[in-house]
């Protein structure tokens, strides 16, 4: 029996006590208690998840979960004979905090490393040589791989979903593509800004650049003033 079966057990326990007009205060300090800690245990049990879900994508080691076991047999023993009290379920609470908190601290770091090195791993230097609509898809992405990846207040399965859905299609876009030279990325660059250069700015070396990398396909011309 887990701990989280046995709140419920004392929990149905306390509630029949409650049915019967006795010891209602009692009762009434059971189920408030066993509401705290199932509550803490639902945040244990969503860390373990994300641990096993990161091991998984080979981001981190199998997660040590002895811990659980010995604080699972040191409640079970306290509560059974009876009721537990405040202490009891104190202890079992602040147990479960603990381990919570490490497998969070080690969730996330293990989570930072990982994201840092898959992003790491995406040429990402050739998304100025994507077509317009699928440079604006690309760069959405990449800031959703960085949000995902530096979430505050720790990484969830969401963020960990949300990953590796985008960074799929991400990597998909830019597979095929080839390494734009610093010329051309310094030359897209200066096209990209506001107001743009005239025909006027743009050498005939630039214009040979472009249509090296068929990205002459991706530029238009628009004629200014009268």
């Amino acid at each position: 029996m887990s701990v989280y079966d046995k709140a419920v057990q004392l929990q149905n326990r306390a509630r029949l006590i409650a049915a019967g007009a006795v010891g209602e205060k009692e009762a009434a300090r059971v189920l408030g208690r066993t509401k705290e800690l199932r509550a803490s245990l639902v945040d244990l049990g969503n860390q373990v998840e994300i641990s096993r879900t990161l091991e998984g994508l080979e981001a981190a080691h199998r997660p040590d979960l002895s811990s659980i076991d010995t604080a699972r047999t040191a409640f079970m023993r306290k509560a059974a004979n009876g009721l537990p009290s405040d202490t009891v379920f104190n202890t079992a609470r602040k147990k479960v905090q603990e381990i919570t908190d490490r497998l969070k601290a080690d969730n996330n770091a293990a989570w930072s490393a990982w994201a840092a090195a898959q992003t790491a791993d995406l040429p990402l230097a050739r998304i100025p040589t994507l077509a317009a609509n699928e440079r604006v898809k690309a760069r959405s992405r990449q800031v959703e791989l960085q949000q995902a990846a530096n979430r505050k207040g720790g990484v969830t399965k969401a963020d960990i979903t949300l990953f590796t859905s985008t960074y799929a299609a991400l990597a998909e876009s830019l597979h095929g593509k080839s390494e734009p030279p610093r010329e051309l990325l310094d030359l897209l660059e200066r096209l990209e800004k506001r107001p743009g250069p005239t025909l006027h700015d743009v050498t005939d070396e630039d214009i040979a650049l472009l249509r090296e990398f068929e990205m002459d396909l991706h530029i238009t011309l628009q004629r200014t003033g009268t």
